[in-house]
């Protein structure tokens, strides 16, 4: 997954002075927009990767398929007008049409469907309230993600987990967040095969991550949060 280094977001241009008008602390951050006057601290790590490019390419490739059964269709169209179709052209354009059918405007269901949650800007930030897992929405997906004040966590590290032995950022909470709060690529302690009986179980969840981006984003944390302490390293593996 390629990612840019995290970077501090500039402060407001207009320089609008703290007051009433501040956005109240621990709202959750809105990566499309500007920090509030509270947040004026705001780091990202992207987490969107290859299969973007590759979403991008399979919604390009569906796209000229429905144009040739388009072509096809027209020209079967054009056959039965002009008054020249005979049952040997008729068989082959109308072959064709299906197979273009079904793997052009049929594929092209599934390749919307699908797109914008692939494509859509999707990371963790950190801010001077806490850290924002999201997928934003885009086009038809509403977005996912969750909101996390710095008070309610209780350990951020970098572990390997799961049957391939993926890299990892574990978050443990005080606090317990649903399935349906978390992005897609968010993993369940339980769906990494961990002990159910660990304690910490029902309060954390895990983000895949690439192996270079662990560090950054742990990082990221440590630079941003009021009290970084609960970021643990594993001195063994540095």
């Amino acid at each position: 997954m390629a990612s840019p280094d995290p970077t501090d977001v500039p402060p407001d241009p207009t320089g609008a002075p703290e007051g009433a008008d501040a956005a109240p602390r621990g709202v959750p951050s809105d990566l499309t927009a500007r920090p509030g006057s509270v947040s004026h601290l705001r780091r990202y790590v992207s987490l969107r990767g290859p299969n973007t490019r590759m979403w991008i390419a399979v919604a390009y490739f569906s796209a000229l398929l429905t144009v040739g059964f388009l072509v096809v269709l027209g020209s079967l169209a054009w056959e039965v007008l002009a008054g020249r179709a005979t049952a040997g052209s008729m068989s082959l354009w109308g072959s064709a049409a299906v197979v273009m059918a079904f793997i052009g405007p049929g594929s092209n269901v599934v390749v919307l469907r699908g797109l914008p949650q692939r494509i859509t800007r999707q990371g963790i930030s950190a801010d001077s309230d806490g850290i924002t897992v999201l997928q934003e929405r885009k086009w038809w997906f509403h977005g996912e993600g969750t909101f996390i004040a710095w008070p309610e966590i209780r350990r951020i590290r970098e572990v390997t987990a799961g049957s391939r032995r993926h890299t990892f950022i574990e978050v443990v909470l005080n606090t317990h967040r649903s399935d349906a709060e978390l992005p897609s690529w968010a993993e369940r302690a339980e769906r990494l095969g961990l002990d159910p009986a660990d304690p910490d179980t029902a309060t954390r969840f895990y983000v895949q991550v690439p192996r270079d981006h662990g560090e950054k984003i742990l990082r990221m944390v440590q630079r941003t949060a009021p009290l970084p302490d609960f970021v643990e390293r594993d001195p063994l593996a540095r």
